[in-house]
């Protein structure tokens, strides 16, 4: 029997916690199979480079979704499955019915349905590709035991009722588990230099900082200071510049400078690099509104433009001296003759560097590597 509206709604609201809750999957395929009459319902991930499951998840009333059998199948019997032959030939988000295409006499005989399947619980099976991307795909199985009838239209309409909150729901967990690990990729980039580093939006509210900016701000003589969880300079003059170099860095088009700082009446004391964020870098969370990055440079250090461009772009050492050199004025051909490198070679690795910026033409790319601070190249 069907279960009612509240049981669906349930099943919705529980598929969405599932974005921040991977743990819970279970339950939401164990109330997806029941809201079909069905005893499980599996999803499987497959790599699309090698056609093997790189993922598989099952639950349910009965013994398929048993942790034996499921490292069974994905161990031997999905290489077998015929099943997966004729999912193999069907559209994104249609569901295939497996009576449709292995009727008795061939489930009678078949190693798969004999060994596997039917000793397990399954018999009947409803299918379709839930989430579909140049690298993985995923289908949706539901299943009906031996005792059941073969799945038809009804239960093909009760199941789209959720189907399309499942794929939304596996998109958003995978957009929210690249944030997550853009964010820890970030912190690890920033905290990994030895300079004072901080991220700000354009009301200088300060995102993420490094343990040696923590140490600078923790004292207001310094020059630069935090309220409110904002930067701001001790000197009112000072300030008024601080505040206008985030302006522009977070503004349109996004510009980057610098200032000196006074400290302790000793003029020109410690210099600040304000820049905008690179689009590409580690350190931008896709959600965040414009943000600037932001350096203190004392006077007895250097900073090199090649690290600082490396690690904001997550550039490779070969992209480096390319971009650097595109950046001096250098063109591909010269550059390739230059440095003994292929122009083939060179002109990857400038679309590797478009790739990762977010630029699709040289102007572009050269006018991005512009923002970085003026820092000297090496």
């Amino acid at each position: 029997m069907m279960n009612g509206d509240k049981q669906l709604d349930n099943l919705i609201n529980l598929i969405y916690e599932t974005v921040l809750e991977p743990l819970l999957w279970k339950d939401v395929l164990l109330l997806c199979s029941r809201q079909i009459g069905g005893v499980a319902a599996h999803i499987m991930t497959i790599e699309k480079a090698k056609n093997k499951p790189i993922f598989l998840l099952a639950a349910g009333d009965g013994d398929l979704p048993a942790e034996e059998n499921q490292l069974n199948y994905a161990k031997y019997y999905s290489k077998i499955d015929p099943r997966m032959e004729v999912m193999a030939k069907t559209k994104f988000d249609e569901w295939r019915y497996c009576y449709t295409s292995m009727d008795q006499h061939f489930v009678d005989k078949n190693e798969f349905y004999q060994d596997f399947l039917i000793p397990s619980g399954g018999r009947f099976a409803m299918g379709k590709w839930i989430d579909d991307n140049n690298e993985h795909k995923t289908v949706l199985g539901l299943h009906r035991s031996i005792q059941q009838t073969a799945f038809g239209d009804a239960e093909r309409i009760a199941a789209d009722r959720f189907t399309g909150h499942l794929q939304r729901a596996l998109r958003l967990q995978k957009h929210t588990q690249h944030l997550q690990s853009k964010a820890e990729l970030g912190s690890r980039v920033i905290d990994s230099f030895a300079l004072t580093m901080l991220i700000v939006d354009q009301k200088a509210c300060i995102k993420h900082l490094n343990s040696e900016a923590e140490s600078l701000l923790s004292n207001g003589l310094n020059g630069l200071s935090c309220k409110n969880n904002c930067l701001f300079a001790t000197s009112q003059s000072d300030n008024i510049k601080l505040i206008k170099l985030i302006n522009q860095a977070t503004g349109f088009p996004a510009v980057g400078g610098a200032m000196f700082l006074n400290r302790q009446g000793i003029p020109q004391a410690r210099q600040i690099f304000v820049t905008p964020l690179p689009a590409a870098s580690p350190l931008v969370k896709d959600w965040q509104i414009p943000l600037a990055l932001i350096l203190v440079i004392e006077d007895n250090q250097s900073l090199s433009s090649i690290q600082l461009l490396c690690k904001l772009y997550h550039f490779s050492p070969a992209e480096t001296k390319v971009a650097i050199a595109l950046f001096q004025g250098k063109s591909p051909e010269e550059y390739a003759r230059l440095s003994g490198v292929s122009l083939n070679t060179v002109r990857t690795q400038i679309k590797s560097l478009y790739c990762k910026t977010g630029t699709s033409r040289q102007p572009e790319l050269v006018s991005l590597l512009c923002r970085i601070p003026p820092v000297g190249i090496e």
